[in-house]
């Protein structure tokens, strides 16, 4: 829900689309071509991206919500339980998932008619 709740109200907020989405085509497709392919990182260029991602995700916290949800834990350890938290995407299946539903979020709030109906019943609308 949180995850949802975010990228509602930040990512796919009305004023900053345009900026992500430029953002986004220039990252995926650099001067308007594919992205050169790349090597996936080793096993412990894996630990530390995920490390630097837990301490980044920790650091956004508010302190009295840090210190209420890990129950006056050290530091040290809410980071591993962040990094524990961010095992889950080690799943391609629940990554899968997940791009889907950012996908279908994306859309959504571009066409909002595809929520309404679907895409056959537009097309036959448009056709018909």
């Amino acid at each position: 829900r949180f995850l949802s709740h975010t990228i509602r109200t930040q990512v796919l907020n009305p004023a900053f689309l345009p900026m992500f989405l430029r953002t986004l085509r220039a990252t995926l497709f650099p001067h308007n071509g594919l992205a050169p392919g790349r090597q996936p990182p080793s096993d412990e260029e894996a630990k530390a991206i995920k490390r630097c991602c837990a301490a980044t995700l920790l650091g956004l916290l508010p302190t009295t919500v840090a210190s209420a949800y890990f129950a006056n834990r050290s530091q040290a350890d809410r980071l591993r339980q962040v990094e524990g938290l961010l095992d889950c995407l080690d799943d391609a299946y629940l990554n899968k998932h997940l791009i889907f539903a950012i996908v279908e979020l994306i859309m959504l709030r571009l066409v909002p008619e595809l929520g309404e109906r679907g895409v056959q019943a537009l097309l036959e609308e448009r056709l018909g």
